[in-house]
């Protein structure tokens, strides 16, 4: 079977599947035995691929960083740590114009730093946020589309779960990676507030709270934020300065939040447990993800349907910055219709060859498509952070959902602009560290 046959089969296969809704997880899996089966002709032979494909994907020391970063976020939240933290932030922004609105900035960019779990700052911010600031009377679009945008801070500041699966799938090294995306995830944030300030006519007039006091805020703020804030610097200055791999630094950083829990009397046996059983779902499902993923991308090597599209792609286009436009207006497509999981199971055998192709550096790329996904899990018709709110906001109608996100998409877009003209930005801080 000719390559390109054997490609577009298989996308096409994939999905039919996600459209009628079936797992991520499963729907690779089973496109990618299925695809052994008729490249390899025999069933002794595809069942081999298949086992060495999963052993090879399961004994990856990468992908432990994943459940270790998930544990450390169920631990903050389900102890309240986490929402304390962000009851700070709305104290701290009191007296500033829209501070509601702001508060969403600030605590997806801590949250985000806390849990690397986009959907679920989204959630907790459309279930805690939301329905106070339709209480005050903002403007429901400005409401939402802060939450929503801000919610997906988590896929690019670290420890971004969904940057260490890219990082580990397309061959790209996790600690730059991840400390890479500090000064994009800060530029998206500031873009927010920029938008922010320019909706005034969405923002109501607020009663501006009492003055607190410096020793106030001191007191408030080593009492509810300086326990997240050390365990943050840890994770990621023990990355930053080369004294601890990503793994490594997750464990520490899961355990100082076990040892921060106990010491504020709120770690109990069944806390612990349901943050092991929430660690485990979540992570079960991705690892699945992870086998299918790479038998796919063997079985693309085998075929030689990366080679062969390498070739075509390099033949007709010659000019770096047309292809980099071109796959990322592909990413915005893809990330309209299907979730971001799926995006980078296709897309990593497929881009990661032209990356090298052309000369780019792959950390560079990588953070400007986690962007472009963050993008698209808030662009129409089938961004899951659109989902997500209607879930936790089901009076919220599509069609405002679908208006809200416009202004911050415009911000995102502006931000991945910035950073494809200047790479610098990007890996000015990977190039300073450690190892």
């Amino acid at each position: 079977m000719d390559w390109y046959v054997f490609l577009a089969a298989f996308l096409i296969a994939l999905l039919i599947l996600l459209f009628a809704r079936v797992p991520v997880a499963y729907a690779m899996l089973g496109i990618g035995v299925l695809g052994a089966l008729v490249t390899f002709g025999s069933f002794n032979a595809a069942l081999n691929q298949v086992v060495l494909s999963i052993s090879s994907s399961v004994t990856s020391f990468t992908f432990t960083a994943i459940p270790l970063f998930i544990l450390m976020g169920e631990l903050l939240f389900r102890t309240k740590v986490a929402q304390e933290a962000l009851g700070e932030i709305a104290l701290v922004l009191n007296r500033m114009p829209g501070r509601l609105a702001m508060v969403a900035v600030g605590g997806g960019a801590m949250f985000g730093l806390l849990s690397g779990s986009t959907l679920a700052n989204t959630a907790l911010f459309g279930r805690t946020l939301l329905p106070e600031m339709e209480e005050k009377g903002y403007d429901q679009r400005l409401a939402v589309g802060s939450i929503m945008a801000s919610g997906g801070l988590a896929m690019i500041l670290p420890p971004s779960a969904l940057a260490i699966l890219w990082g580990g799938i397309a061959e790209v090294p996790i600690g730059p990676l991840l400390i890479a995306g500090i000064i994009p995830g800060l530029m998206m944030s500031v873009g927010y507030m920029i938008v922010v300030t320019l909706k005034r006519k969405g923002v109501p007039e607020e009663e501006t709270p009492p003055k607190r006091g410096f020793a106030e805020i001191v007191r408030s703020g080593v009492r509810h934020a300086l326990g997240p804030g050390i365990i943050i610097a840890i994770v990621l200055g023990l990355i930053f300065f080369g004294i601890a791999t990503p793994t490594e630094s997750a464990a520490v950083g899961a355990m100082a939040t076990l040892v921060l829990g106990l010491a504020m009397r709120r770690m109990t046996l069944r806390i612990i447990w349901d943050s092991a059983v929430g660690t485990l779902r979540t992570s079960t499902v991705i690892f699945i993800i992870v086998l299918g993923s790479n038998l796919y991308s063997q079985l693309m090597s085998t075929t030689g349907a990366t080679r062969g599209l390498v070739k075509a792609v390099t033949a007709n286009i010659t000019s770096g910055p047309v292809l980099l436009l071109v796959l990322m207006l592909i990413l915005l497509v893809l990330g309209a219709l299907i979730d971001q999981v799926s995006i980078m199971m296709v897309t990593a055998p497929l881009f990661m060859p032209l990356v090298a192709q052309f000369g780019w550096d792959p950390v560079w790329f990588s953070m400007l498509l986690l962007i472009n996904l963050q993008i698209a899990q808030t662009t129409p018709p089938f961004g899951m952070s659109l989902f997500v709110m209607k879930g936790v906001a089901p009076h919220l109608t599509l069609p405002t959902l679908y208006k809200s996100v416009l202004p911050w998409v415009t911000s995102d877009s502006t931000v991945i602009l910035i950073c494809a003209i200047f790479p610098s930005l990007v890996l000015v801080l990977p190039r300073l560290m450690a190892g």
